[in-house]
Formats: C-alpha cells, structure tokens, sequence
C-alpha cells in the first residue's frame, strides 16, 4: 500500500523580525502565508499524512488572532481526513504552558501533538502506518531520542520524527541529537527531521532522512530554506521531492573597495537588485579618498532590496608611500624605501603593483589593515 506524506518544518509562525524595521510585519506575514500554502499543497496533492517536525510558531507567546488563524487551517486538513502530527521544538516546546494545551488546538480532530520526550507510537491503521515521534521539553533528559527506538514489525510504513540536530564534530552541546548510526539502525522507513532551517538529506543506511528547511526564509543567511518535502513510499522505492513555498532568495556580492567609490556602489547594486533578495555585501581592501558611506548608500537604495547586510571588511589607504614621511629606520620607511628603490627598473604594469603592494605592506605595518 503506497502511502504520501508532507514533511514541514521550522515553520516559526508569530517571529517578530526586530531588526528588519518596517519589514518585520511582511516577513511574518510571508511566514502565515507559506504555511497556508503548505496545507493547500496538502490538499491539491491528496496527501493521506502532514508531518510538522517541530517549531511551528516561533515561541509560546502566540496572539490570539494567529493561533485561530493557524486551528483555522489544521481544521480543513481534518475536513479533507488528512491527519497532522506535531513533535513540539525548541521554541514551542510542550509543557503545562504550551501553545499546544489550548483548547484551539487540542478541539482538532485527526491532530496529533506529541507530548513526551520518549519516542511514542502513533498508529494509523488505515494507512498501514505508524508514526513515532516525541516533544522537546524543558529541562531536556532524553538527549539522544533515537537511541532507544524499537519499532514495530506489525504494520508496513514505519515513520519517525525529531526536531533535533544532526551530529557534527563541531556540535559541542544542543537539545536532542541524532547521528548517522542511529537513522541507520532506527528501523524505520521514513525519518522526518526539524532544526535546521536548510534542506538536506541525511539518510542512512536503509532509511531516508532529511532536513525540509524553513517554508520560508527565517534567519536572514544563506540557507536552502523555501521548500516543503512531498514524500512518497511504495514498495519500489520512497521518493521525495521538494516543492517551493518561500518567497525570499539568498545573493551574495563580494566586491573591491575601490570599485565601490565613485558611484561605483551605488551602480553595483542598482544592477543587481530585487526586493525578493537578502543581499550580503561583502567589501574588502583599501578604501581610496572618494569611498563612500556604506550605511547611507544601503538606506538610499533599501527598497531595491528586502535586505543587504553589508560586511565591510575594507581599511583605509595610507595619505602618502614616501619613505622621507616616516621615521628614518622605522619598518614603514625601510619597507617603503625597499619598493621605491625597484621603481625606476620596472615596467609601467609592475610600477603600478609596487605600489599597490606599498599601500596594502604599509597598512599592516601601521595596524590600519588586517592582520
């Protein structure tokens, strides 16, 4: 009996977007609406399971108006007969004060909120399905949730979810914690994971795993984020594909400070601009005497962009290479007085990297440039 499912997660309904300004309430407008088009995807594409693997709102601090916005939307996956099942994340975690004790929620029919922190089964008979899953809570005890998994061998479809992190050699401490071994020998067909806001796969072993990412674009970073997963099982193979429900795109530019002075900026990202776009600016060397002020090209030309975030990374360039302008003896009149000796032997193209090499040399020496 084949069996499709929609993964999702890391949803964070109700973020507040602080440091986006006056495009904080977009953002989170877009959040409400790419889970709205995460449930018509549901119901378009006869999906029989929706699994949400955790953070569906972004804390347990969640206005009256989004909740029955959100119960408004579950209750016509139950009008359809397509059972949710919730494991609580890290920042709407079950607990006596949880988001999902409200009668809003609990009222649904065909919701499933898991509510411990121990692996627990859910069955649904009529899909030929069992689906284990658990809660974060505070404080955290069962750190490492698949390790004690035993699955049962009654029932075709064996699915598992966890809103947990995927064990790196530089993950020192997080909530719950899954590893590569652990997928492999869970037993199960189908592991639906929540945390990180980037797609992957993490399958293992016999089981297919994966990371969905954010329906949209949460953490304002690149990230494979804007996607939902439709997984589909048969007895051939388990399918899964993404299917887009975000809005924002990441871009990167990495430009010369030079080339930002003159207008050179301000041309550099009028040519390049979209308002569906995070934009990361990346500025690096020496800044010539007409550099501009980054801040105040990036606020004139906000509107082209949804955000540029702008790492400058640039220095300013020394006011003179002459060696007579510095301390006799000192490391920045010996240095200078080096490069200016090979001068009058060099071609034109060398003479102008001598003295580039002096400007970038003497800005280190002085502790004007990196180090």
């Amino acid at each position: 009996m084949p069996l499709r499912i929609l993964h999702t997660a890391d949803v964070h309904l109700g973020a507040k977007f602080l440091g986006l300004g006056r495009k904080g309430q977009l953002q989170r407008s877009r959040l409400l609406q790419a889970f709205d088009d995460t449930v018509n995807l549901a119901i378009r594409e006869n999906v029989e399971l929706l699994l949400i693997a955790g953070d569906l709102f972004d804390s347990r601090d969640v206005s009256k108006t989004l909740l029955a916005q959100v119960a408004y939307r579950l209750q016509d996956l139950s009008a359809v007969g397509i059972p949710v099942c919730i494991s609580p994340g890290t920042h709407d975690p079950y607990g006596p004060d949880s988001i999902y004790v409200s009668q809003e929620l609990t009222s649904i029919k065909g919701l499933t909120v898991f509510t411990s922190e121990e692996m627990t089964p859910v069955r649904f008979e009529q899909l030929d399905c069992v689906v284990y899953g658990n809660a974060n809570m505070r404080p955290f005890h069962n750190r490492r949730p698949l390790e004690s998994l035993e699955v049962s061998d009654d029932i075709r479809w064996r699915i598992g979810m966890v809103h947990a992190s995927f064990e790196m050699p530089d993950l020192v401490d997080d909530t719950y914690v899954v590893t590569p071994e652990e997928i492999a020998s869970s037993g199960l067909d189908y592991l639906a994971l929540g945390h990180i806001h980037s797609f992957s796969n993490r399958s293992s072993g016999d089981v297919t795993a994966f990371y969905p990412g954010s329906p949209e674009m949460v953490r304002m970073q690149k990230s494979k984020s804007g996607n939902v997963l439709i997984i589909d099982l048969d007895e051939e193979e388990i399918r899964v594909t993404p299917h887009r429900t975000g809005v924002l795109a990441y871009d990167e530019m990495t430009i010369r400070a030079e080339d930002a002075a003159g207008g050179g900026l301000v041309a550099l990202l009028e040519a390049r601009g979209d308002p569906g776009i995070v934009m990361q600016l990346n500025i690096e060397g020496l800044r010539p005497t007409d550099y501009p002020d980054v801040s105040e090209v990036v606020e004139a030309l906000s509107d082209l962009y949804f955000l540029v975030k702008v790492n400058d990374r640039s220095w300013p360039a020394p006011a003179t290479i002459d060696p007579g302008a510095y301390p006799q003896g000192s490391p920045a009149a010996e240095f200078l007085s080096v490069l200016h000796s090979r001068l009058d032997e060099a071609s034109p193209t060398e003479q102008e990297e001598i003295r580039e090499a002096m400007l970038v040399g003497l800005s280190l020496l002085l502790g004007e440039g990196e180090s």
